[in-house]
């Protein structure tokens, strides 16, 4: 026997109103929004015709006499009074350039010096007439209009003093001595565009939604009783005593449902005994499952404070320390190392060996002094001085504190663009890592250094082929007083990671042993 689908009425009915109302209002949205993006067109196109056109009617006497300063102030003034202005150009009659405003686009002036007006065109030295030209590069999209410069000073010369105080109309007989060249940015038009369109698919979700709604409503006020009666006899077939069919009517349905409710409640009755024993054993499992639930989130909740304490006590440690070496020790290694700069100075030991000696224990007095200026760092406050500063012009300057040695191959590929940073904090983070790499490299090598523009974020990566590290080794790095070195107390990291935090980043290691280690810096760029 072959199966018939079944599609209940209130399906059919919503399924109707649903289909007429989405198509009605995609169609009004997508008319809508079309007719906007043409009058929002039209209106920056004879924004533009109109700037254009009185360049050139300003002009038309700078032109002939080519003086370019008038000019120059002519097209910069255009630009500084309309923010949709991305250029404005003056050429003459040959196309040759002889003002142009300054175009922060690369990509525009690269387009612009590619593309001028041609000699030949008919509509703009044959009709005196402008053009309107609409372009879409790889980032930007922008529209712009050619209009002529044209003069009818040899036509007032013929005329004489009959036509001084008449208007003289563009035809054939005036004479073409430039061109001027207005472009403007869609931009603008296409945020204004997005913003419509975002507004006008809220409305039609929300007019489509309150139909459907309605319409769901009607179709339950009308089949509601008969309805109501399936669900019950369903209801109480699969065991639900409970429910009720609602008396919504007083006529042959609301009598069926009365004796309907009463044959349920009998039921229900006999029912109802062994449900209250039931009823009883699952609120003592509720409510242990809620007190095993508190417990669990109070041992959590003991635990991070104990961590945060730990942490915090680690930190005032490491504080008072820092404090206390300092003050013990910084005097007495700025007195050795003035004690062996003065020997050396003075040529005091010609043995060689001496000479080492003192070579040697200047590096030892920079060593302690640099672990008493780690230990002073970790303990401070980071509090940042941020800048906006051309990135690949930092890197430069950070990387050139870290002397490589001979061995040692540095690839760098820096990108040119701003990001806000702190220039000095920034700087002990290349130091400290584009340093740890050199460390790694004992027997040569290469560091290689990317920095590239993620949009709304610039991404930093420092790889070396060095000795690498074991995955245990990796997840302790950034953990204060955690070395690998023999030299060193294991802040150095700890420092860089908070460092970058304090920029809203993060930093993350990629290591293998015997394949080397990969730093990847991500901070925001404003």
């Amino acid at each position: 026997m072959k199966t018939r689908l079944y599609l209940s009425l209130k399906f059919k009915f919503i399924f109707v109103i649903s289909f007429v109302v989405i198509f009605t209002a995609t169609v009004l949205a997508a008319f809508f929004i079309y007719t906007q993006n043409n009058v929002l067109e039209e209106s920056l196109e004879s924004r533009t015709e109109n700037i254009a056109r009185r360049i050139a009617n300003l002009n038309e006497f700078h032109v002939s006499m080519q003086q370019k300063e008038e000019l120059q102030d002519s097209v910069e003034n255009a630009r500084k009074e309309d923010k949709d202005v991305i250029y404005a150009i003056i050429y003459d009659r040959n196309i040759s350039e002889l003002a142009k405003s300054g175009i922060e686009n690369v990509e525009v002036n690269d387009f612009l010096f590619h593309n001028k007006p041609d000699v030949t065109d008919e509509m703009l030295f044959g009709k005196k007439n402008h053009k309107i030209n609409s372009y879409k590069l790889k980032n930007i999209q922008f529209s712009e209009v050619l209009f002529p410069i044209v003069t009818y000073d040899q036509l007032r010369e013929i005329a004489g003093a009959s036509l001084a105080n008449s208007r003289i109309r563009d035809d054939d007989r005036g004479e073409i001595v430039g061109i001027v060249r207005v472009g403007v940015t869609l931009e603008n038009v296409n945020e204004k565009i997005d913003a419509l369109s975002k507004i006008v698919v809220m409305i039609t979700a929300v007019v489509v939604f309150v139909s459907i709604f309605l319409a769901f409503l009607f179709v339950k006020v009308l089949i509601r009783p008969i309805k109501e009666l399936v669900v019950g006899t369903r209801k109480i077939a699969k065991g639900d005593l409970s429910y009720r069919v609602p008396l919504t009517s007083r006529d042959e349905l609301s009598d069926l449902a009365e004796s309907f409710n009463s044959m349920a409640q009998d039921l229900k009755n006999y029912v109802d005994e062994l449900n209250d024993e039931k009823q009883d054993l699952f609120k003592i499992k509720t409510i242990l499952e809620q007190r095993s639930r508190e417990l669990e989130e109070t041992l959590r909740k003991i635990q991070s404070m104990q961590e945060e304490l730990l942490r915090s006590e680690k930190f005032a440690t490491i504080g008072r320390l820092a404090a206390s070496v300092a003050h013990e020790l910084r005097n007495p290694l700025a007195s050795l190392k003035n004690i062996s700069y003065y020997f050396l100075k003075t040529a005091a030991f010609q043995d060689e060996k001496a000479k080492k000696m003192l070579d040697m224990l200047s590096a030892d007095v920079a060593r302690a002094n640099k672990i008493i200026t780690d230990l002073l760092d970790y303990s401070r406050a980071k509090k940042l001085n941020k800048l906006e500063t051309y990135i690949d012009e930092f890197m430069e300057k950070a990387v050139a504190n870290v002397p490589l040695a001979a061995n040692i191959r540095l690839v760098k590929n820096f990108g040119h663009f701003k990001a806000l940073i702190d220039p000095d904090k920034m700087t002990q983070v290349i130091i400290n890592l584009v340093s740890n790499a050199k460390d790694a490299m004992l027997s040569g090598g290469t560091i290689s250094i990317n920095v590239s523009d993620k949009g709304k974020n610039v991404e930093i990566t420092i790889e070396d082929t060095g000795i690498g590290m074991n995955a245990e080794t990796a997840s302790h790095i950034f953990d204060p007083l955690f070395s690998t070195k023999l030299k060193g107390i294991g802040l150095g990291l700890s420092i860089v990671k908070e460092i970058i935090e304090s920029h809203f980043g993060k930093i993350e290691v990629q290591s293998a042993q015997g394949k080397g280690t990969k730093f990847i810096i991500t901070l925001p760029t404003e």
